[in-house]
């Protein structure tokens, strides 16, 4: 036994620490203690390389991953249980690919793979082995590529020692022995190679609101349905360059980039290989091509996961303003009655869709009142009551269809305090049949009155416009009763 009288406190401390520097003390059986000596911990690998499959087969893949074993070796049976740490060296990898140590090597990125913080070692054990877990789609992604990974361990409790040369394992993972050629997952444009030609021939293949086009396009992928990812779209101003000047779009011209707009990125839903974005155009751009029709070209890139079909990435569209002019705000054209004598009203308040320049023109930016259709433009008041604050040389759209060929009286309700040589007229189709319909004060804001006009429409749709040739007039509703 130690004389604690003959040794000071210090000495005695520093001889506890020498003993733990080698070995450390726990009680046997018979509560004794005994020496337990500390085990050395490395990697279990060919040279500081595990390569997949080449050299090591051991991996499992499922159908999000491919989950790679990592092998420790002890010195000795662990003396107790104890924690190693685990973490990632990338600038290893980088230092590799930049000497061509692992050619066509792409580092593994943070959200490709997954790695356990702590490694527990049981008592006894010589080896341990933890998983690195490897998103399958990663492989798609990077095809043909070797996948690379710097795996290190790090701080195992209980003074266990590292192996300072033996403590990074380097994983290099040949994509194309683990997925099939014909299981990859390539994103592409359903309809590439026909371009979407709007209006369709058949059907309605866009929507029209304030000031805007937009056109649905539609993105798939390729082998089974898998889990979500994102990907992003971007002009391709080039390729409708090289069409015009080839003459493959005759009559057309292109928009700019600032004509159109695209979603900053679009995502697959889980286990769903198609989707639909828009593309939204600016109508005031179709109306700076009179008489043209109008290209743009859409490509798909950057998918997080899998590879872009790059022979069906680039999608063509190609809009002909002519066919985009009835945009009835109900979505259906007033039907104008067949039978003489017959009418039907169309509130002031529900002129087309398109917004400035196309459904009306409104000499102000916002809607003043703001209480029906806010997004428009047009001052509209109350509920939809009435349109109000007007200016002369403003106007209004409504699509209207015809049974037959037949004339039609047109009544206008009206109201203005203010006298003086007014008037208003109403065109079909751009054309004015009405002439100038003069009109004087009504007595007060309050006093309605309609005035009328003659039509003679012909069987199908028309666009009826309402022209202020003097402002200062509100306007509330229209009747169209058949006369012949």
């Amino acid at each position: 036994m130690i004389n604690t009288l003959k040794y000071p406190l210090a000495t005695l401390l520093l001889s506890y620490l020498a003993v733990m520097a080698v070995s450390c003390k726990k009680p046997d059986i018979k509560g004794e203690e005994i020496t337990v000596q500390q085990v050395g911990v490395a990697f279990k690998s060919d040279n500081g390389l595990v390569k997949i499959p080449t050299g090591d087969s051991s991996y499992t893949k499922n159908d999000a991953t491919v989950d790679i074993p990592l092998k420790i070796q002890l010195s000795d049976a662990a003396p107790s249980r104890f924690d190693i740490g685990v973490t990632v060296n990338t600038d290893t990898v980088i230092n590799m690919i930049a000497n061509n140590q692992i050619p066509e090597g792409i580092l593994l990125e943070q959200e490709a793979y997954s790695l356990p913080n702590l490694v527990n070692v049981p008592f006894g054990r010589e080896e341990a082995t933890f998983t690195l877990k490897v998103n399958l789609a990663s492989f798609e992604k990077y095809y043909g590529k070797t996948l690379a990974l710097a795996v290190e361990l790090t701080d195992p409790t209980k003074n266990n020692k590292l192996d300072a040369a033996k403590k990074i394992v380097v994983v290099q993972i040949n994509t194309t022995s683990i997925v099939p050629v014909d299981q990859i997952h390539y994103v592409y444009y359903p309809d590439n190679g026909k371009s979407i030609q709007v209006p369709a021939v058949r059907g309605k293949n866009y929507t029209v609101g304030p000031g805007t086009l937009q056109v649905p396009v539609n993105v798939s992928y390729t082998s089974s349905a898998g889990p979500s990812f994102y990907l992003r779209v971007k002009p391709n101003m080039d390729t409708i360059a090289k069409l015009l000047a080839a003459n493959g779009l005759p009559g057309t011209e292109a928009l700019s980039a600032a004509d159109f707009s695209l979603p900053d990125s679009i995502s697959f839903r889980d286990f769903n290989n198609s989707l639909s974005f828009p593309v939204t155009v600016k109508l005031a751009a179709l109306l700076a091509h009179p008489g043209k029709k109008v290209a743009l070209a859409v490509d798909i890139t950057d998918p997080s996961i899998y590879k872009i079909d790059t022979t069906k990435k680039t999608m063509v569209i190609v809009v002909d303003a002519s066919g985009l002019k009835y945009n009835p705000y109900s979505g259906t054209a007033l039907q104008l009655p067949a039978g003489v004598g017959a009418s039907v009203t169309i509130k002031a308040a529900d002129f087309d869709l398109g917004g400035e320049g196309w459904g009306y023109h409104e000499t102000t930016d916002n809607n003043i009142p703001g209480t029906y259709r806010p997004n428009e433009g047009v001052d509209i008041e109350g509920n939809g009551a009435n349109i109000g604050f007007t200016a002369d040389g403003e106007w209004l759209k409504y699509s209207v269809e015809a049974p037959s060929e037949g004339d039609y009286d047109i009544a206008i309700a009206i109201t203005t305090p203010n006298g003086g040589d007014r008037g208003l007229h109403i065109e079909v189709d751009d054309v004015n049949q009405t002439g100038r319909i003069p009109f004087t004060s009504t007595g007060g804001w309050g006093n309605w009155v309609y005035l009328h006009g003659n039509l003679h429409l012909t069987p199908g749709k028309h666009l009826v416009k309402f022209v202020w040739e003097t402002g200062d007039t509100n306007l509330r509703d229209f009747i169209f009763t058949r006369k012949n």
